[in-house]
């Protein structure tokens, strides 16, 4: 047993070197861009530019060297709905908000916020000590200015959507007229949103914490072009706590510490991204190419090894993510009873055994059982025979081959859509998988090329979070929804002030997201994250909320 161990750890070492090896090199298609010097603080030099650890930085610096699973999709923060561009974006921006693991929402650009008293309009006191990258104050104009950029519908703005509350916009965040969006500075350091109506403020909080402040003295007078063209956002001025430094497209980027960060300057000097496989993760955090898990999870194959290291932290963390799997419900041949039937059809619970060793919990819903919202009445079920009898009642076309898109990179992703294609093909369906990158994925569901599509959400313990993909107008509506029954019920909820007043309308809502089935969620699942014992002040746990506070990480 012990001989096996060692020969899997000799490979996954080998395996790792390889990796990044190859990351290192680049090609010929990788570019590297380095930010202007007036940019860094004077007295940060750059690190060399191999150095992938914390162990022996060339010069001196403290350097934290994290693993994200997948690479960023632009540099545009309001462009993306990836978590892992969000993540970036989030180093190098701030937002007025951020939520914590136990749905908590702490302030970030946003010192203190009041709710008025009927609940239509939240004011922000913020920080008044906070500076852009190139030394300009940050204002409540700022937020204002970033809030129109949003929401103008020529600038292009897959977030747009978080915007959904604020009175002068449509459902999908745009703006009914210029400017019309009701976000207001009462002075240099306070700014008003008004809501379409009376909501529950917490909803609203954690809706728009993933918008980011942009400078207006960058952005203002420009155009929806120039706007939209990478060149404005090639070099960022930020007022995160890191600041650009250098990437190689695809495989890194770079971070120099921000000295004047208002929330306190961050305590090591250089922060490196590097997109890592799963597969290579534990490899590099054993050799030490890697200092930690920023966003990704080990495989749980890899699992027990990575307790058995000595130089790592290691932690299993449940999390509101979940994954589902997306029916296009514009595709005739898969009405309300087939989808029933599909879903009916899916053994969750060899899903969460066999691939997340049972670090996870089956669903039915978005909602899991540590959610305060959950109704446990709402069964998961099971039941292919069932399935394969609702199928014949409903005349599906037994000789037709479903598309199901997937995402490329991930072996549970692949090992799932696997499993799920047995079960349906139990019950008489045949599904033909096609593996896509990311961003193709999405255009590909967004443009309802799939019959079935299988995608992942970081979730939160707000109930109305799946609110954006199932709401006709979202940019994310990738079950081609046309109506919007489901989304009247959270609304509703939303509209009540008390979690008493609103959990009857969240039960309500699990019962019917279950019968009209637009998507068949599957499972959450822990995040199995890991780090070097080196570095301290992590909150693994807040990382599934888009929340490193990478500020108060250090490294020995």
């Amino acid at each position: 047993m012990r001989k096996s161990k060692l020969t899997k750890m000799t490979a996954l070492l080998l395996a790792g070197a390889m990796a990044f090896g190859l990351s290192a090199c680049g090609g010929s298609s990788s570019t590297e861009t380095t930010a202007a010097e007036a940019a860094k603080p004077a007295e940060t030099t750059a690190a060399a530019a191999g150095n992938g650890g914390a162990s022996a930085p060339a010069s001196g610096e403290k350097v934290i060297t994290a693993a994200i699973s997948t690479a960023w999709d632009t540099m545009m923060p309001l462009n993306t709905t990836s978590n892992y561009t969000r993540m970036i974006c989030d180093q190098i921006y701030d937002r007025l908000t951020q939520s914590k693991a136990d749905g908590t929402i702490e302030g970030r650009l946003a010192e203190s916020w009041s709710v008025n008293e009927d609940s239509t309009a939240v004011t922000f006191k913020l920080h008044d000590n906070a500076v852009w990258s190139d030394g300009e104050p940050v204002t409540a104009a700022d937020v204002v200015f970033s809030y129109q950029m949003y929401s103008d519908p020529k600038v292009e703005a897959k977030s747009r959507y978080h915007l959904q509350y604020i009175a002068g916009v449509d459902n999908s965040g745009a703006e009914l007229s210029e400017d019309s969006i009701e976000v207001k500075a009462d002075d240099d350091y306070t700014v008003t949103f008004t809501l379409k109506e009376s909501m529950f403020a917490d909803t609203f909080l954690q809706d728009i914490d993933t918008v980011f402040i942009i400078p207006k003295h960058i952005f203002e007078g420009k155009t929806a072009e120039e706007i939209n063209a990478p060149d404005l956002w090639a070099k960022p001025v930020g007022s995160g706590p890191f600041i650009y430094d250098s990437e190689i497209n695809g495989e890194r980027m770079e971070f120099v510490k921000n000295p004047n960060y208002y929330l306190g300057a961050p305590k090591i000097d250089r922060l490196i991204l590097r997109v890592t496989d799963a597969a290579s993760m534990l490899a590099g955090l054993i050799n030490g190419e890697l200092d930690m898990i920023g966003y990704g999870s080990i495989l749980t194959d890899d699992w027990e090894m990575a307790q058995e290291q000595e130089n790592l932290v290691t932690e299993a963390v449940p999390t509101t993510s979940y994954t589902t799997l997306i029916f296009n419900t514009d595709k005739p041949y898969l009405n309300q009873e087939v989808r029933q039937a599909l879903s009916m059809a899916i053994n969750r619970q060899v899903l969460v055994d066999a691939l997340l060793l049972g670090e996870g919990e089956a669903i039915v819903t978005p909602f899991c059982s540590a959610s305060p919202y959950y109704n446990k009445d709402v069964e998961v079920w099971y039941d292919p025979e069932k399935a394969k009898t609702m199928l014949q009642e409903a005349k599906f076309p037994f000789d037709q081959t479903l598309t199901y898109y997937i995402s490329s990179g991930s072996s549970v992703t692949e090992r799932t859509a696997a499993l799920i294609a047995q079960d349906l093909q139990k019950v008489g369906v045949k599904v033909q998988i096609e593996q896509v990158d990311f961003p193709t994925l999405m255009n590909n569901m967004l443009d309802g090329k799939h019959d079935l599509g299988m995608i992942g959400s970081g979730g939160t313990m707000d109930p109305s979070e799946s609110r954006e993909m199932i709401h006709p107008d979202s940019s994310v509506n990738f079950c081609q929804l046309k109506d919007t029954e489901l989304t009247d019920i959270i609304d509703k909820g939303n509209a009540e002030l008390s979690f008493e007043a609103r959990k009857p309308y969240f039960d309500e809502y699990q019962v019917k997201i279950r019968e009209r089935s637009p998507m068949a969620y599957l499972y959450t699942k822990s995040s199995l994250t890991a780090y070097n014992k080196r570095v301290s002040g992590i909150n693994a746990a807040d990382f599934n909320s888009l929340n490193w506070s990478s500020w108060n990480w250090d490294v020995q």
